[in-house]
């Protein structure tokens, strides 16, 4: 399958928007470490983005910088997570432990894995196709393929959003990730752009190396494995891409000249 890229948002800690990560990938400026954001999605209604959850937020404010003024009812979504919304789950765990075990409505209809698709839909009017999908560690990997096949197939604009953000105590030390990370790709069809790339799944659990300019610690999040993407395409990194997708194949990746 083949792809253009036509726009992208990144967000993390030190990362503060898409020009912040250029410069670090193509080693123009150091990376700098800094808090973690705290989002606040201008196409959510106030009362919405109160009632939002932390992982919905990071996921709308990359899908919305990376929309680049585009319709979003002409633009098909696939969004990625590998463990959903872990601080939702955490106060519903908690929520079921305590004598009442009552859950609040709010908190459960934000535990669903596809709540930031739903608020997505909603907040842009959109009634395009979307899907959502998980698949542990290959998370960004399986969500590149499906949104490569549905732009090449059908012809059409994708939008991707992967995001995970690490979970609470007592969740953290069984899945510690470090850094909460979000990122959005707008892929369009071949032909369409000058950034292209080709993706296809092969057998072999191999993966590529970290971009040196990008701390090691962004790789336990399954999100920032975007992150060598984008160095490839900034021409700033290998052009050939091993993506971790699951223990007997990955996701390779071509960056075209």
């Amino acid at each position: 399958m083949q792809v253009c890229l036509a726009s992208q948002a990144v967000l993390g800690p030190g990362l503060a928007d898409w020009p912040a990560a250029r410069a670090v990938l193509q080693g123009r400026a150091a990376y700098v470490p800094g808090p973690a954001a705290d989002p606040a999605p201008t196409l959510l209604p106030a009362t919405e983005r109160r009632r939002a959850s932390a992982s919905v937020r990071w996921a709308l404010a990359v899908a919305q910088q990376a929309l680049d003024g585009r319709e979003a009812d002409a633009v098909a979504t696939v969004f990625a997570s590998c463990g959903g919304d872990g601080m939702i789950t955490h106060q519903i765990c908690e929520a079921l432990a305590a004598p009442q075990g009552v859950v609040s409505p709010t908190r459960f209809h934000n535990s669903v894995h596809n709540a930031p698709a739903g608020y997505w839909s909603i907040a842009t009017h959109s009634r395009a196709a979307s899907t959502s999908l998980g698949g542990f560690e290959g998370s960004f990997a399986i969500g590149l393929l499906e949104a490569a096949a549905q732009a090449d197939v059908e012809r059409r604009s994708v939008l991707l959003v992967a995001y995970d953000l690490p979970y609470p105590e007592p969740m953290h030390a069984l899945w510690p990730v470090a850094h909460p990370f979000a990122v959005a790709l707008l892929l369009d069809p071949p032909g369409s752009g000058p950034t292209a790339f080709r993706v296809a799944l092969r057998p072999g659990a191999v993966r590529t190396a970290w971009p040196p300019t990008i701390p090691a610690g962004f790789q336990s999040n399954p999100a920032a494995q975007a992150l060598p993407l984008l160095a490839a395409c900034l021409r700033a990194g290998p052009p050939a891409l091993a993506l971790p997708y699951d223990g007997d194949s990955h996701v390779a990746v071509e960056v075209l000249p």
